[in-house]
């Protein structure tokens, strides 16, 4: 269950890269944090802008959201 909007969009923006078929390519640091690659980010952004867009659209309450669970 998602607690936030962000970490929904986070997640769905990060499948809709993967989806897509974008080569997304890792980097790592010295520490060895992974972040996206410059072109990767740039990519991500703009799909989590498409997505809390979509989801500020809705007009419904992320709270109402959380309760709600897709029956099968």
């Amino acid at each position: 269950m998602y607690k936030t909007k962000v970490e929904l969009a986070c997640d769905l923006a990060e499948a809709f890269m993967f989806e897509s078929g974008i080569n997304v390519q890792w980097v790592t640091d010295k520490n060895g944090n992974m972040s996206y690659s410059e072109s990767c980010q740039r990519d991500f952004n703009s799909y989590y802008g498409l997505v809390m867009s979509y989801l500020d659209d809705v007009k419904v309450p992320f709270s109402e959201l959380e309760g709600e669970q897709c029956e099968s």
